[in-house]
């Protein structure tokens, strides 16, 4: 089998190893893409190489070896064709030694070497290794050559294997963070008959969440919108869901809003070991970056009869639009955001008790709405320009309020690239069923 054949032969089987092959073997060593091809030795001379390059015209890089078969340079075809074919050169060079148009410095490997060793020792070398492969040795001897092409191609097909494992497993996480909503997903649907909760992380996973519970004070509501998104997003939404649940879930737990905002500061400054009144316990990353993440939050109590509820916010408001006047006005809470190094350990959230007309439509937004570039301008929505629409449609319910903001969301937004993860709950208070406990 020719050389040309046996390299077809381990690109036909490289391409299985593609997203949506069968990835029966996949290529890790240099072993697996070295070709066994003849080499030339040190005392060979340039007549001698020309016609061995005219007997192998698969053939574009030649390996020469010395007397114990150790790799002492690669002979390119094309500079030894340019070099040899100028005048008198035949001449002049034909009995000599061939290490004069030699690379007395390719790049050699052992056939153990791992493909990402090898890609780094190739970029190392710059792009000649590209047109000259590389050598590949066992114990310091030749055994063979990899051509670049092959390299890229292994290299390729094991960056696919990993981008498959990684997705499979960001596509796992999204099942366990949507699992910690399915409860209160359920518990928003007991407690209201008319509602639009909207959840759409930028990525698989993000870092907005919500939490919602029935007790017997009303419905206990949180939307929490953690910092960054994704994969660390997704991460600070466990570590926050898990102590709701522990928190407000609980038999007799807590469901005043600022009692839970300050005990849920005070839990992920200590588990994140971001406290300004003792000295961290982990020590700065290889970066050199120290944890300083934390939160956004509005919680809520809303009364049984849907007339009231009790509130407290940290950096994220409520809206609350009268369907009678068509006007709504802003609950802004506390300008400080959960568990961050800034916010001090003892920070205590009160809550702030707010009457709601008999009528009324109440939102929760995330950043992720209010900040999104778009319109005409490409500026952000803005807290005005969401009230003014608020306003405009107040009188349907907010099960279509919810439907018909989602529309004017997208053609807010345009071709403009999400910038975060955007989240909104919209409700109507007196539409509460009876508490069930």
């Amino acid at each position: 089998m020719s050389n040309v054949a046996r390299l077809h032969e381990w690109l036909t089987t490289a391409a299985t190893l593609a997203p949506g092959g069968t990835r029966d073997h996949l290529v890790t060593q240099a072993q697996e893409i070295l070709l066994p091809t003849p080499a030339v030795h040190l005392d060979t001379t340039n007549e001698e190489v020309r016609a061995f390059l005219d007997n192998h015209p698969d053939l574009e890089v030649v390996t020469v070896i010395d007397e114990d078969g150790h790799p002492s340079g690669l002979i390119n075809r094309f500079i030894f064709a340019e070099a040899y074919s100028r005048p008198f050169s035949r001449e002049v060079y034909g009995k000599r030694s061939c290490i004069a148009w030699m690379d007395k410095d390719p790049l050699v490997m052992d056939e153990g070497t791992a493909i990402e060793d090898l890609v780094k020792a190739a970029v190392s070398k710059g792009p000649k290794v590209l047109k000259d492969g590389f050598i590949g040795t066992r114990e310091g001897r030749f055994v063979g050559q990899g051509t670049g092409f092959s390299l890229l191609k292994a290299m390729e097909a094991l960056e696919a294997e990993k981008t498959r494992q990684l997705l499979e497993s960001i596509d796992y996480a999204s099942a366990i963070q949507r699992s910690h909503l399915r409860n209160s997903d359920r518990h928003l649907g007991d407690a209201l008959k008319d509602y639009s909760l909207h959840w759409a992380p930028r990525d698989v996973v993000g870092g907005d969440c919500y939490f919602f519970r029935q007790t017997p004070e009303g419905l206990f509501g949180a939307i929490v919108d953690c910092t960054g998104h994704g994969v660390p997003g997704a991460f600070m939404t466990l570590i926050t869901l898990s102590y709701l649940s522990f928190l407000v879930g609980a038999h007799d737990g807590e469901t005043n809003p600022g009692a839970v905002l300050t005990q849920l500061n005070r839990h992920i400054k200590e588990v994140l070991a971001q406290g300004n009144d003792v000295e961290t316990v982990f020590p700065m990353d290889a970066s050199g970056r120290s944890s300083d993440d934390g939160m956004d939050v509005a919680a809520f109590l809303l009364a049984p009869n849907g007339r009231s509820l009790l509130f407290s916010g940290a950096h994220l408001p409520l809206i609350i639009t009268d369907v009678a006047t068509g006007e709504s006005r802003l609950v802004e809470g506390e300008r400080m955001g959960i568990g961050y190094v800034r916010t001090p350990d003892a920070f205590v959230w009160a809550s702030e008790t707010v009457a709601l007309p008999e009528d009324s439509r109440v939102m929760v937004p995330t950043d992720g709405i209010t900040d999104q570039i778009g319109g005409p301008k490409r500026i952000s929505m803005g807290r005005k320009r969401l009230v003014e629409w608020l306003n405009s449609v107040c009188a349907q319910s907010a099960a279509s309020i919810g439907k018909e903001f989602l529309t004017h969301f997208e053609a807010w937004q345009g071709s403009q690239v999400r910038r975060d993860d955007a989240t909104f709950l919209l409700f109507t208070p007196g539409s509460t069923h009876p508490v069930t406990g």
